[in-house]
């Protein structure tokens, strides 16, 4: 086995390309950071600041899981073999990480298989499917919303979510909603009709219970456009807002360390 400085393909992201005009880009995975951890999300995507996480033995187990839904869904062939080649290339490239690699060997077939035997084969005739595909729209001032969405399954966009115990809720959770409020957003303003949002878990085993797949799907209706509309223009209006009032970054990013 070569082990060389080239990130296994499994591994590889690559990040969306925006016009040389482009101020700032509202990604849909960082929106609730935005509320969340407001002063995070502007040093990380305004002063873009070094971000060091790059994976946990759970983030990885998910990466491979995406991966073999990707290539189950475009009838490519990988290999197990090949999988823990790149696996352990990526984990002795990363030792920072400490990754269980042997956790990641003994999940991923057991997780990726239920989701592929309960949802993706199942489905594998729907009208229209894309996989992993970027997507971006010019919100005006340089600003854009973009990112890569995981599936677009005729009228309804769906992400991949690998967790180790199902949320305890029926509906989707605020965090998952509005990343695919905002992707279902950019998809109908490129012109496809979006009209439902899912969410599908593939949940790791336990000593009890084995691997699961569980489907929540939702629809777009009034309020959750109403949603996702007030929340783009919210985000966008106070991008602008600091960009010619800067001396207003630390109450819009409500951190008194943003004062100038």
């Amino acid at each position: 086995m070569i082990l060389d400085n080239k990130i296994p393909e499994i591994f590889q992201y690559k990040e969306i390309e925006v016009p040389k005009d482009c101020y700032h880009k509202i990604s849909p995975s960082q929106i609730t950071k935005f509320f969340e951890y407001p002063k995070v999300y502007y040093e990380e995507n305004i002063l873009k600041k070094p971000f060091e996480f790059q994976g946990n033995t759970s983030t990885v187990l998910g990466t491979i899981c995406h991966y073999i839904y990707k290539c189950v869904t475009l009838g490519q062939e990988i290999t197990k073999d090949e999988i823990n080649e790149q696996l352990i290339k990526y984990a002795t490239q990363k030792p920072g990480l400490n990754l269980d690699v042997q956790e990641i060997i003994n999940n991923y077939p057991l997780v990726s298989s239920a989701v592929v035997n309960e949802y993706i084969l199942p489905n594998s005739k729907a009208n229209l499917i894309k996989v992993e595909e970027q997507v971006l729209v010019e919100l005006g001032e340089g600003i854009y919303i973009g990112g890569t969405y995981d599936r677009l399954e005729g009228d309804c966009i769906v992400d991949y979510k690998n967790v180790s115990k199902l949320p305890n809720t029926i509906t989707i959770p605020f965090n998952y909603k509005i990343q695919l409020l905002a992707y279902a957003w950019m998809l109908r303003k490129k012109g496809y009709e979006v009209n439902r949002i899912r969410i599908v878990y593939g949940i790791t085993p336990t000593k009890t219970i084995g691997a699961r797949c569980i489907v929540i799907t939702e629809e777009v209706d009034y309020m959750a456009d109403k949603l996702i509309n007030d929340t783009i223009q919210l985000i966008e209006e106070s991008i602008i807002i600091c960009k010619y009032k800067p001396e207003l970054i630390h109450l819009i990013f409500k951190s008194m360390d943003l004062k100038q």
